[in-house]
């Protein structure tokens, strides 16, 4: 019984010893592990707004404290929606002022974000988001004149309507006009023909009004046009 007793107390001092030697070790390699010093990124647009096909510059600076950290690895991110995550899309190495450049073009209005990964002796960081709004090309605006050849005809007579396309005092060539007539029994106004602009912007049409019928002129405009409409063109039947 003594011999097990002694046994067993030496077995328990030899485990104690061990466990302050494990724990010694953890404390040792602990202390000697570097703190790494704190980093902060920041990010701005040389635009807030763009239009679709334009350009637009990132910037961001890298700093520990006041200090710019040089020749360290930024990356540029930006938020994919259908993916629902940040994408990267560029790197960049910090210059003598802690600065990193990135050119981007987006074809919609996107969110970016720059990231510092860090290293052994700096801790990682990343800036806040920055949106670049892309707005569509702005529409050039038009005007649509139109007239007739004779304000009054006499019945089974026939008019011509002329109408000219313009952005500006440019001509516009090669778009479509409609021609529309009111409908007094439908109270609204039905498309009667169509025509191309030619080389002045101008439009013809051919009409035979049976009674007094107003006529109108419509452009609907394209990706870079703004839409016009003539003022109403009456055509008297007497």
């Amino acid at each position: 019984m003594r011999i097990s007793l002694t046994r067993a107390i030496a077995g328990t001092a030899i485990a104690a010893a061990t466990v302050l030697t494990v724990v010694g070790t953890a404390s040792a390699a602990t202390s000697t592990t570097p703190v790494k010093a704190p980093t902060t990124l920041s990010i701005t647009t040389a635009k807030a707004k763009i239009i679709v096909g334009q350009k637009d510059l990132i910037t961001g600076t890298l700093l520990s404290g006041k200090t710019p950290l040089v020749k360290k690895v930024v990356e540029l991110y930006r938020y994919g929606v259908k993916a629902k995550k940040w994408i990267p899309v560029e790197v960049d190495l910090t210059g003598k002022f802690g600065h990193v450049f990135f050119t981007v073009k987006p074809s919609v209005t996107t969110r970016y974000e720059l990231v510092f990964h860090g290293s052994a002796k700096y801790a990682a960081s990343h800036s806040g988001p920055a949106t670049i709004l892309v707005l569509p090309v702005p529409k050039a605006p038009t005007t649509l004149t139109g007239s007739a050849a004779s304000s009054t005809i006499t019945a089974g007579q026939k008019d011509l309507i002329t109408g000219t396309l313009l952005t500006g005092t440019k001509p516009v060539v090669g778009k479509v006009v409609s021609l529309y007539r009111y409908s007094a029994s439908a109270k609204k106004w039905i498309r009667v023909e169509v025509d191309l602009t030619g080389k002045f912007g101008h439009v013809f049409y051919t009409v035979k009004p049976s009674v007094t019928t107003n006529y109108e002129l419509v452009f609907f405009g394209t990706a870079h046009l703004r839409a016009s409409h003539s003022s109403v063109i009456t055509v008297t039947v007497s």
